[in-house]
């Protein structure tokens, strides 16, 4: 009878209790695995765009000599451009997937005409937390690009502009000029994509090649333009503007 009651299990109540502990500990430490699994994620993709920034300064750096314009996109060309030519520099885009799209001369991919403008990117550079990576042949989808890219970027402009921000914010909330860096107005975020990081935090890239992993708390003025002020509206030239995955967004 003795040797009986010490073979025995866990009574019913015994296990309650022990799935009740673990489902506390379990609640717990979900917020700090999630909290470390998007900073991780935000690393991964901070990454990215900073190979895409390196691609294109690269770029611009090489066509300089050669009398070639750069590469950054444009929504509108200066006057007096050679728009009979077919040059990157010579085309206007309305979509960050247009623009990425003939970066990477994605016409050509896979054929023995593939010519990229820029060396080090590709459209893995575009994907990941949460955001899938472009499959097959054909036009760049919406789906498949996790930025917004600066357009009209010019050399004078100043560092602290982003130039890459993920698309889960709206950059119609960021600025093209700015008088008070002080602000403590909010950035918002997209009410269109939720992927990468939904409203919990975004990645910014830099002019000046600066990455900023930021999360809600700091989504501000004050924060994200580091108390500086800036102005790219400067005579006739084309104001800074941002390119979204399925469209414009123009900044204040």
């Amino acid at each position: 009878m003795n040797a009986m009651k010490k073979n025995s299990g866990f009574t019913l109540v015994e296990l309650l209790v022990v799935i009740g502990i673990l489902g506390i500990l379990s609640a717990a430490l979900f917020p700090a695995i999630s909290n470390a699994v998007m900073k991780a994620n935000m690393t991964a993709v901070g990454t990215r765009g900073r190979d895409i920034y390196v691609a294109i300064t690269g770029a611009n750096t090489e066509r300089e000599p050669l009398g070639l314009g750069n590469v950054w996109p444009k929504t509108q060309l200066e006057s007096g451009a050679d728009t009979s030519d077919d040059d990157i520099a010579s085309k206007t885009f309305s979509s960050s997937c247009d623009y990425f799209y003939e970066l990477y001369d994605g016409q050509n991919v896979g054929t023995e005409n593939h010519s990229p403008y820029v060396a080090g990117f590709d459209y893995s550079k575009l994907a990941g937390a949460g955001v899938p990576a472009k499959s097959g042949s054909g036009q760049l989808q919406a789906n498949n690009c996790m930025w917004v890219i600066g357009a009209n970027v010019r050399d004078e402009m100043e560092d602290i502009i982003p130039i890459l921000v993920t698309r889960n914010i709206d950059c119609s909330s960021l600025y093209k000029d700015l008088e008070d860096g002080s602000k403590s107005d909010k950035i918002t975020f997209s009410s269109t994509y939720k992927a990468p990081f939904s409203n919990k935090g975004f990645v910014m890239i830099r002019k000046g090649g600066g990455t900023f992993n930021g999360t809600a708390k700091y989504a501000t003025v004050r924060v994200v333009y580091q108390n500086q002020s800036f102005k790219t509206t400067i005579g006739n030239q084309n104001a800074l503007s941002y390119l979204g995955p399925d469209g414009q967004q123009n900044p204040r």
